[in-house]
């Protein structure tokens, strides 16, 4: 079933809670895109280097980087997002002239906000993956979302955004002169003082800056608008997948299905579930291997072993609670714990054997 969905979808947004094998999951999913003759591309927002390390690579940049396959006619690309340089491709979009686009990518103050803006990355990243598919180069693309504390602003970063364009607050800002004197008179004297302070302390006469920045970006307001407006129309197409990912530990599972309440509420495509790093029932060893073991080292070992079939039964509970909680007609694959990481093509291709058995 999980190999007809990614013949299917377009793009697959992989979701889920910080360690339990995100990343590395839709590194396989990317991977097995490609195997299925599909050109595909791996995104991340995480900065940590983990999909790198997942493809045997050193690192990952801002532009599509080829994973050598060899033969079949499949391609894979990955890359990691840049926030800042999304930010500054999507200023040069909507720019209204080549000279207000130069305009503001060098205004100061614009610099030190494009770095710091609250939810630029999860806007950014829906931003990014918009993008890739808008270009038409691939078959496939797999997005590696934030760890679920980060998932809701993710989720409602394009809406956030044409909030914020359509704000009547935001445009009352932006009418001109509100810098040059009325507006401020309007705030009163106390935002007159607060604004002198930040002019001292910046260093590169704030009010101006301001001024010139407000000013040159009331006209990529509407470019915003209908770009945020477009980004969340397409996630609810019917070639958009989200998969969530969770281990058996039941903090995981309660995370999955909250996310999984919220995608349902959010009317978005849901793909189903993928439980990782599952301790499966049955011994890992048969009696007679134990045999040639002194009495206190065989005691030893069976003792291990029985603490194994506890967390197999105990895994085998979680997912039966997901399973009720999740409900019929959705998804369900399971990966077993391996006894090393993940961090190479041959471990994709062990991982992909699980999860497509």
């Amino acid at each position: 079933m999980l190999e007809s969905l990614l013949k299917e979808k377009r793009l697959i947004l992989v979701c889920g809670s910080g360690g339990v094998g995100k990343t590395t999951m839709a590194a396989a999913l990317a991977l097995k895109g490609a195997a299925l003759g599909l050109k595909t591309i791996v995104l991340t927002i995480d900065p940590a280097k983990r999909l790198a390390t997942a493809m045997g690579l050193e690192t990952l940049g801002n532009v599509p980087k080829e994973i050598p396959l060899g033969k079949g006619p499949g391609r894979l690309f990955a890359m990691m997002l840049d926030t800042k340089r999304t930010f500054d491709r999507l200023i040069e979009k909507y720019a209204s002239s080549p000279q207000a686009r130069e305009a503001i990518l060098n205004n100061q103050l614009y610099q030190h906000m494009s770095n710091m803006i609250a939810g630029s990355q999860e806007y950014m990243a829906m931003e990014k993956l918009y993008e890739i598919y808008q270009e038409g180069d691939f078959d496939l693309l797999v997005l590696d979302t934030p760890p679920t504390r980060h998932a809701l602003d993710f989720l409602e970063a394009p809406q956030r955004m044409v909030n914020i364009t359509e704000n009547s607050l935001l445009k009352w800002f932006l009418k001109p002169g509100f810098f040059a004197g009325t507006g401020l008179r309007v705030l009163g004297r106390g935002a007159e003082k607060i604004l002198s302070v930040f002019d001292r302390l910046a260093g590169f006469g704030f009010l101006h800056e301001l001024s010139e920045m407000v000013s040159l970006i009331s006209s990529l307001l509407g470019g915003f608008h209908d770009r945020a407006r477009s980004v969340y129309e397409l996630l609810r197409k019917n070639f958009v997948g989200f998969l969530l990912v969770t281990s058996p530990s039941s903090v995981s599972i309660q995370d999955a299905l909250y996310f999984h309440q919220k995608i349902k509420e959010y009317g978005l495509p849901f793909m189903g579930f993928v439980i990782n790093r599952i301790h499966e029932p049955g011994s890992p060893l048969k009696e007679e291997e134990l045999t040639p073991l002194s009495p206190s080292l065989r005691e030893k070992v069976l003792q291990q072993l029985r603490n194994y079939e506890q967390l197999a039964l105990r895994d085998q509970r979680a997912i039966a609670l997901l399973k009720k909680m999740g409900g019929k007609n959705v998804l369900y694959a399971s990966v077993p714990l391996f006894g090393a990481d993940v961090h190479d093509l041959d471990g994709l291709a062990r991982l992909n054997k699980a999860l497509f058995a």
